[in-house]
């Protein structure tokens, strides 16, 4: 028990110790702490999926959001569409993972042996309207992939 009680307070000692220190800084002196950034990007060589590798991803996946992400394949050319929004031309960058040319969606598969399915949709969220009269400017937003 006393080294319990010690132990907490020689941590309490320390946390009152740092926060001493750091509001000792001097003025100006910043540190930027890089966030999760979600990015959409292309690749300068995409690579090159089989008609039959694409098979397995092909059909319709219910997002975290309540939309629906379909990816489909017309002759050599994948597509993805989410809910009811316009279709999205789209390379493949991995072995289960696809980017839209336009950079507005990229999506990763995973399909599991137990047949579940995970993953994860980054997408353009266009700018609306919201209730209250304001405007939320477009943004990329992170969506999970919890079932197919």
């Amino acid at each position: 028990m006393k080294t319990i009680i010690l132990s907490t307070l020689l941590g309490l000692a320390a946390a009152t110790a740092m926060v001493a220190t750091a509001q000792t800084l001097p003025q100006g002196n910043t540190v930027e702490v890089p966030g999760n950034a979600l990015r959409i990007e292309v690749p300068a060589q995409p690579r090159h999926m089989m008609r039959e590798d694409f098979q397995q991803f092909a059909g319709a996946y219910d997002l975290a959001n309540g939309d629906t992400l379909q990816l489909r394949r017309a002759g050599a050319i994948m597509y993805a569409r989410i809910g009811n929004q316009d279709e999205h031309r789209i390379v493949a960058t991995g072995r289960n993972s696809f980017v839209a040319l336009d950079r507005q969606l990229k999506v990763r598969i995973d399909l599991h042996d137990d047949g579940s399915v995970g993953g994860e949709v980054v997408m353009v969220v266009p700018a609306r309207q919201l209730a209250d009269g304001t405007t939320q400017g477009e943004h990329v937003a992170a969506l999970g992939l919890p079932s197919r």
